[in-house]
């Protein structure tokens, strides 16, 4: 079923003055979607390998919301990228709580999604709300679509990048899996340590993509192909 389409003059009117704001990339690359892996988490005395998109949060440094996320870009993975206004952009709540927006201004993201600070893992909207205690507002995420336009390389803080088909984005935003499964599957990934993450590490997708494929369910799959044609 189609979508209804809201209409706003600029990327402001969707971003509440008490909500949390960061902003990442969609980063496309023949075919699939490039992702950093950040250091090992331990939960317990299993090892989580994060997978999470190139962005964070907005400084006030930062010019715009796009600004941000070539800063973040460049620190991450040292390379520029180049965003792709998109004439709609998806709003992502939750599972099946999805609509468009028509965004007029300079900035025009993919999607923004809705999400709560430190939800467990693969549940983006299991936390406090409102009445409860240590509740917070959703975090608002912009996701712009982008291109690299140099190689990219890892970091202390990304140590590894990883290229995903939007087949695994949602297979590792649902479940966690061995990262053997995705080096198996032939995704191809950049490390800056030779063994890490190990085949038996566990991969996990996290934060705003991660909460972006749940709200979509099945319809991940067709969003993230339909991104790949632009």
């Amino acid at each position: 079923m189609e979508q209804p389409v809201s209409h706003h003059s600029s990327l402001s009117e969707l971003i509440p003055a008490d909500a949390f704001v960061g902003a990442g990339v969609i980063l496309r690359h023949r075919g699939r979607f490039l992702f950093g892996i950040r250091p090992l988490r331990w939960d317990g005395e299993r090892a989580t390998a994060e997978i999470t998109a190139i962005g964070g949060r907005i400084e006030a440094s930062d010019a715009s919301l796009s600004d941000g996320v070539e800063r973040e870009a460049c620190e991450e993975i040292g390379c520029d990228v180049h965003l792709e206004p998109c004439e709609r952009t998806l709003l992502a709540r939750g599972p099946g709580e999805l609509s468009y927006a028509a965004i007029g201004g300079a900035e025009q993201p993919a999607a923004i999604v809705f999400r709560y600070y430190k939800a467990p893992a693969h549940q983006p909207w299991n936390a406090p709300r409102l009445g409860q205690p240590n509740y917070r507002p959703p975090s608002r995420i912009m996701l712009f679509l982008g291109e690299l336009t140099g190689e990219p390389q890892p970091s202390e803080e990304l140590p590894t990048l990883i290229w995903l088909t939007p087949e695994q984005i949602l297979q590792t935003a649902r479940q966690d899996i061995p990262f053997g499964e995705l080096l198996a599957a032939g995704a191809p990934v950049l490390r800056l340590h030779a063994a890490y993450p190990a085949a038996d590490d566990w991969a996990r997708l996290t934060d705003s993509q991660e909460a972006l494929a749940l709200s979509l369910g099945d319809a991940a799959i067709e969003f993230f192909q339909g991104l790949q044609r632009l």
